[in-house]
């Protein structure tokens, strides 16, 4: 336990400082301190990190940016990641919950809390939930393993079909975050974005399975159920790589292309995410959310003009289309 590596970041010196000492005192001798985020994440390119301990405000780059950066890896998906602040408000336990913190800890530091919260962190204690779910998903690997195919989608489906799904501990996050206890909050959330990721790989693993079986429509639904769920968790790079595996084998479709862009969108490549929703509009050209999810692309780039030109667009080819309405009554009353 104590020969393992924790980073601990901060911009302010003297905090950081005293943080060291805390830990330093807890009995864990393998501590490296990093000034900013910046230092953190070049720490982490360079070193195998056990766990991590970030302030939350820091002026350069903010601790819950650097949190969402490394969720995004898959190689730090699953690294303990603690926040600290001197008092959490409920937008700041929900955004981190969201993202997947560890857990929680307030300066002024409680040291008992402080001990017991990184020793079960590099321990990696399973919830049973989480320990039974990781239990299906490599079981259904196994079944992959000896192409025993019909049979390892049942497991898979059964996973993602469980009752302990996602959706219920995020719930549960959110109420007991309204109702003051972030310590259960964080518990929930963390319950809840891990297993969102087993749930996706459950995902990309049926989507292989239907590959293998020459069922590509299948492979192609549920790989994209896959990348949906990495992108919703901030995965994007992972969520890039299942798409583009789907077009390697020849699919030309809407979903793929518009995911895609919403993907490259969100990336800040706006010329790439223009391509992909091009690629979509050759495929299908009088659907009309993709027309409008253009619009959104020039909204970025603050050009109005060409913007209202997709937003008209969109509403030429649904003349319900609400969401387009209200962006052209927006650009017209000089709001956005």
């Amino acid at each position: 336990m104590t020969d393992r590596q924790i980073l601990l970041v901060d911009d302010d010196k003297a905090t950081l400082n005293h943080l060291e000492k805390t830990v330093r005192t807890l009995g864990f001798n393998q501590v490296l301190l990093a000034h900013g985020a910046d230092n953190a994440w070049v720490a982490m390119k360079n070193m195998k990190i056990d766990c991590i301990i970030c302030a939350y405000e820091m002026k350069e780059m903010t601790g819950l940016a650097l949190l969402r950066i490394i969720r995004r890896e898959p190689s730090s998906s699953d690294t303990p990641f603690f926040l600290t602040d001197k008092a959490f408000t409920k937008i700041k336990v929900i955004k981190a919950g969201q993202i997947g913190v560890t857990g929680l800890f307030v300066i002024p530091y409680d040291e008992k809390v402080l001990s017991k919260k990184i020793r079960s962190a590099l321990d990696k204690i399973k919830e049973p939930v989480i320990q039974k779910a990781h239990e299906t998903f490599e079981h259904g690997l196994e079944l992959i393993e000896k192409k025993e195919y019909d049979k390892a989608i049942q497991v898979f489906t059964q996973l993602v079909s469980q009752k302990e799904n996602p959706e219920y501990y995020f719930n549960i996050g959110y109420i007991k975050t309204s109702q003051g206890k972030h310590g259960e909050a964080i518990e929930a959330f963390s319950m809840a974005t891990r297993l969102d990721r087993l749930f996706a790989k459950a995902y990309e693993e049926m989507g292989r399975v239907y590959k293998l079986m020459g069922d590509l429509a299948k492979a192609e639904e549920y790989m994209q159920l896959a990348a949906e769920i990495y992108m919703d968790t901030d995965k994007i790079g992972a969520a890039e790589d299942i798409l583009n595996e789907i077009l390697e084998s020849g699919t030309d479709s809407l979903n793929v292309f518009n995911t895609l862009g919403v993907l490259y969108r969100k990336k800040g490549d706006t010329q790439l995410a223009l391509t992909q929703y091009k690629k979509a509009l050759k495929v299908h050209p009088d659907e009309p959310y993709i027309y409008y999810n253009i619009g959104r692309l020039y909204l970025d780039l603050k050009d109005t003009s060409q913007a209202k030109q997709f937003f008209q667009a969109a509403l030429e080819k649904d003349a319900g289309f609400e969401e387009a309405k209200q962006v052209i009554k927006a650009i017209d009353l000089g709001i956005v």
